[in-house]
């Protein structure tokens, strides 16, 4: 029965930083929590006359799915998390449905997707791990299928909470940031326009860019792979990556912005800005918030992509080779992508940097604990974080004159919050006693106890001495001429 006690036992291990061990009910709470959310923002958009994320997972699951590439992560995180015995068969099941689901849909000559197969083994398997498997077999498998289903549900409220940024902010700042963004050189003129040149570059970025959950399924490989054997660790990539999509879009409420291909480009047809991205910067006088379609979400600041780019590139160096080079390969192209496509300010990108080491700096080596030192890096990276938002808002102007003083700074604020992860993430170890092998507590020593140990202790000195002087005397007496 779920109680008040077991909300402080949890919150002691979150406090210790040892594994935290939820029981039935408190899981059967989160699940709760979580629907209850969901059904929340269906609520809200329902009011707003736009669909829901239920809505959107009831035509993923029986109609045309959308955005094949979240459900491909959802389904290989739950893969990797799965038992290996069932791996194999519950594989083959989802491609031979998907391939039913397109065969279907090719006949009548409609194009190919992906989600439906995904979704129905996904809850499937759920059913079955209730129905027929049991103990640690089944507790691994729900959890497998559940993790895999909260990536896809998070991506449809994340959707609509997109929406709803949009919704909710006529005006943007994107002049503020374009002019910020000079301090840096304006790199996504730059990018863009290499990217724009070569096909084959656009081609391979916008692969990077799409299929960026999936890379995050990849790292969870290097991390989860043996998780239904031994357990889930302490910290893994899934629990950055969703908190990231958690946190994050609620700043685009506080600060929204476009992009420079929406503001100052040709993405968005008659929005009334200039159309001179990526080939010149846009003149700007004095900067103001501006009214921008509301049909384009305000999803910029910060750079969501970067943030888990950025997830993915630090989980990644803490695995083998393989999952270091992958991590620094998406990281570069993602960063790459974002700016070449125009879909960010370089602004943007190095505010979802500092948010990711933020978060990495509160989660990353739980058993360190809640120190105060680990509390002073979250807040200099909070701090850094609300800076560069007002500095961009309020110092646009200052900060676009001020030479290379103003990327200077920009680029050492990234450093300095790097800096301090780095302080929690190379501690030193500590080390832990098992329970089993911790010295035993001392006992009270009664008064006969004691005066026995002394006694055997003069006992065994007089036993020494008395040794000592016969073989002295011994020693004489053959030296004796």
């Amino acid at each position: 029965m779920f109680s008040g006690e077991s909300v402080r036992s949890m919150g002691a291990q979150l406090r210790s930083g040892r594994r935290v061990e939820f029981s039935g009910a408190m899981w059967a709470l989160l699940v709760g929590v979580l629907v209850a959310f969901a059904l929340a923002i269906e609520i809200v958009a329902r009011v707003n006359h736009i669909r829901g994320p239920l809505s959107l997972l009831a035509t993923d699951l029986v109609g045309r799915p959308q955005i094949g590439e979240i459900k491909i992560a959802g389904m290989l995180l739950a893969l990797v998390c799965l038992p290996s015995r069932l791996r194999l068969p519950v594989f083959g099941i989802t491609v031979g449905l998907e391939l039913a689901w397109n065969l279907q849909r090719v006949l009548v000559g409609n194009a190919g997707t992906v989600g439906n197969g995904i979704l129905f083994v996904l809850l499937g398997l759920i059913g079955f791990a209730a129905w027929q498997l049991h103990g640690a077999e089944r507790a691994s498998t729900m959890k497998a299928a559940g993790l895999g289903l909260l990536l896809i549900v998070m991506g449809r409220v994340g959707d609509v909470w997109l929406v709803l940024s949009s919704r909710a902010n006529p005006t943007v700042f994107d002049e503020y940031v374009e002019l910020a963004d000079r301090a840096l050189g304006s790199p996504s003129w730059a990018v863009g326009s290499i990217v724009s040149q070569h096909a084959w570059l656009a081609e391979i970025l916008s692969k990077v860019y799409v299929y960026l959950p999936v890379a995050a399924a990849v790292i969870a490989f290097f991390q989860l792979r043996n998780s239904a054997r031994d357990g889930f660790p302490r910290h893994h990539i899934i629990r950055t990556f969703l908190l990231i999509g958690m946190i994050g879009p609620v700043v685009y409420f506080l600060f929204p912005v476009v992009g420079p291909t929406y503001a100052f480009g040709h993405e968005l047809a008659d929005a009334g800005w200039q159309d001179v991205w990526p080939m010149q910067l846009p003149i700007i006088g004095d900067p103001g918030a501006l009214f921008y379609d509301q049909g384009i979400a305000r999803n910029c600041m910060p750079s969501l992509h970067t943030a888990w780019a950025m997830c993915i590139f630090l989980h990644g160096w803490r695995g083998p080779l393989a999952s270091k080079i992958f991590g620094t390969a998406w990281l570069v192209g993602t960063t790459g992508a974002t700016l070449g496509f125009g879909f960010h300010y370089a602004i943007d990108v190095l505010a979802g940097a500092i948010f990711t080491l933020t978060l990495e700096a509160a989660l990353t080596r739980p058993e360190l604990g809640w120190s105060k030192h680990r509390l002073s890096v979250i807040a200099v990276g909070t701090t850094i974080f609300s800076g560069i938002l007002l500095s961009t808002r309020y110092l646009s102007v200052e900060m676009a004159t001020s030479g290379a003083i103003g990327g200077l700074l920009l680029i050492g604020a990234v450093l300095v919050v790097a800096a301090g992860f780095l302080t929690i993430e190379l501690h030193p170890d500590v080390q832990e006693i098992p329970v089993d092998m911790a010295p035993l507590p001392p006992r009270p020593v009664a008064l006969q106890d004691r005066a026995a140990d002394m006694a055997h202790a003069a006992r065994t000195w007089a036993g020494q001495t008395v040794g000592s002087i016969s073989r002295e005397l011994k020693k004489t007496e053959s030296t004796k001429l």
